[in-house]
């Protein structure tokens, strides 16, 4: 037995041409003569590689756990409880790959291979840990993670056009409106005179 699939011949036939370079004539003929055999190596491959995949996914997520555990309060456990966040839901807990760079070589390259699973969309990260959401939203607690704040698509706009009607930076705007908000908040909240 072969492990190789081969698809049953199909009766449509394309005309195909392409211009490669002279040194890897031999491995493109190889590929073709494959092709036109029905064989898919490539295929049979991508599914052995999809097992080492989980496999080093879920070692990897083991040892993030450990770690967040093993030191509460650091930024390294910080870090990586972000990473599980965005990893959970990334529009509402934004994850900057940047980060990665702070952690320690095991850990980082834990949370790429955990990353290079969940782009299989397999199963959602909160189902893997062991004691389920609830120790994400734990740490999350710890860690004072916020969801992302959103505006309305009405807001949205009118923000993105800002800048251009008034010859100022977004974060210059952004920055006015949020201290005029707190100062309005201290206001309401002064006690009167």
């Amino acid at each position: 037995m072969s492990n190789v699939t081969r698809l049953p011949p199909s009766g449509k036939k394309v005309h195909v041409e392409a211009d490669i370079p002279a040194s890897q004539l031999d491995e493109f003929d190889r590929a073709i003569t494959a092709i036109a055999a029905g064989e898919r190596p490539r295929m049979d491959t991508l599914a052995r590689d999809e097992g080492e995949i989980v496999s080093r996914a879920m070692a990897a997520l083991e040892k993030i756990e450990a770690a967040i555990e093993a030191h509460p309060g650091t930024g390294q456990a910080r870090r990586l409880v972000k990473f599980l966040a965005g990893v959970y839901n990334g529009e509402d807990y934004p994850f900057d790959l940047g980060e990665l760079r702070a952690l320690d070589t095991e850990l980082a390259n834990a949370c790429l291979d955990y990353l290079n699973y969940d782009r299989l969309g397999k199963r959602e990260v909160h189902k893997h840990l062991q004691n389920g959401d609830r120790d994400l939203h734990r740490w999350m607690k710890r860690y004072r993670l916020e969801p992302a704040l959103r505006l309305g698509e009405r807001q949205e706009k009118a923000f993105a056009d800002l800048p251009e009607k008034t010859g100022r930076a977004r974060d210059e705007l952004l920055d006015e409106a949020v201290d005029d908000l707190l100062d309005k908040h201290r206001r309401k909240a002064a006690p009167k005179r």
